[in-house]
């Protein structure tokens, strides 16, 4: 949709910070977490505190010793340029075993390729101020991708958990660090997927509340989808194309989209042309995307205005305004991944 292509190079235009940064956003989420109530009434375990803030702090040091020596910063170029610097490859990115075949050169293809496909979408589809969670490797892909590693929370330590963050990019690694508590517990909704058998990578959802909280809450969003799409459809002043039409009745269009065509047909007529932005490999999460068209350019501008006068949840990540084939103007809208739970009722 019209946007993404700006918003990649404006995410990209701004040198990442090197890697150790990334260690030390990792750090500070964790601490933040992890400590808190530790500090507050279990004083007699200040020892162990210093020790793991001392560990911890050594291995960033250690790290970012041996990226500043393999070759600077753990910075790369745009997709389809030279890369400037790309950080080492240790074995801590991958835990293996002895029984563990050795990879082939095939395998690392595909392998980087998939690591490529999934860091572009999580930097176009995910929310820009999303919490991405990730092994090592895969931070790394992400910050070459456009991903602010302010942004990035680094799975290093044992006893690391993507809780705090808002999105996990599930690798094999990760797979393994968590077996089945990645799904029964941490991130239970797939956003994306890409690849399959051991390179596949699924880009998953958060479920701060826990795995069953999470679940109950899908399917009172669904329900409610479905009631505010039919509603919608009922609405003489939106006129949705077959294609549009199928997809509200199904439930099949995100809430934030349901309230903003609301909110505008309250105002004046409203095309609805198109519904777009599915996720790959998860055909069951809401079409975020929008192509909107009006009976004048005026009347775009002003659906535009009202659109950006919005506040998070409901303020679109992307809003442009193209012209389509044939010289009809339209309004783009998108939102970002993941969607808010809980908005069935505000349509």
């Amino acid at each position: 949709m019209g946007g993404k292509d700006d918003r990649l190079a404006r995410m990209r235009s701004t040198k990442p910070p090197p890697w150790p940064t990334v260690i030390k956003t990792t750090f500070r989420l964790w601490l933040a977490r992890r400590t808190a109530a530790r500090l507050l009434g279990e004083t007699r375990r200040w020892p162990l505190i210093l020790l793991a803030v001392a560990v911890i702090a050594g291995l960033a040091a250690a790290l970012g010793a041996v990226l500043a020596d393999q070759s600077g910063p753990a910075v790369v170029a745009a997709p389809g340029k030279p890369s400037v610097a790309q950080p080492a490859k240790p074995s801590v990115t991958r835990p293996s075993t002895s029984s563990d075949p050795a990879p082939t050169q095939p395998s690392i293809q595909a392998s980087a390729l998939v690591r490529g496909q999934a860091a572009d979408w999580v930097a176009q589809q995910v929310d820009p101020d999303a919490i991405v969670s990730c092994d090592p490797a895969m931070c790394a892909v992400l910050q070459a991708h456009g991903v602010p590693s302010s942004q990035l929370l680094v799975l290093l330590l044992a006893d690391a958990d993507p809780l705090g963050s808002d999105v996990v990019v599930a690798t094999s690694a990760v797979r393994s660090q968590f077996g089945a508590s990645l799904i029964t517990v941490y991130a239970p909704e797939v956003l994306a997927s890409f690849g399959s058998g051991a390179t596949r990578i699924d880009i998953r959802a958060i479920a701060p509340d826990g795995a069953k909280a999470f679940e109950a809450s899908i399917t009172s969003d669904n329900a409610a989808r479905i009631g505010a799409g039919k509603q919608l459809l009922r609405n003489p002043r939106i006129i949705a194309s077959p294609a549009a039409r199928t997809a509200l009745g199904a439930g099949s269009v995100d809430p934030r989209l349901l309230a903003a065509l609301a909110a505008l047909a309250a105002q004046q007529h409203v095309s609805v042309l198109a519904f777009g932005d599915p996720s790959p490999g998860a055909p069951q999460v809401p079409l975020r995307s929008a192509e909107l068209g009006a009976a004048t350019p005026a009347q775009l501008r002003s659906m535009e205005t009202f659109l950006r006068a919005q506040r998070t949840p409901f303020l679109p990540a992307q809003l442009t305004i193209s012209t389509a084939v044939g010289g009809q103007h339209e309004l783009n809208i998108e939102y970002g991944a993941p969607g808010p739970l809980g908005l069935g009722g505000e349509q």
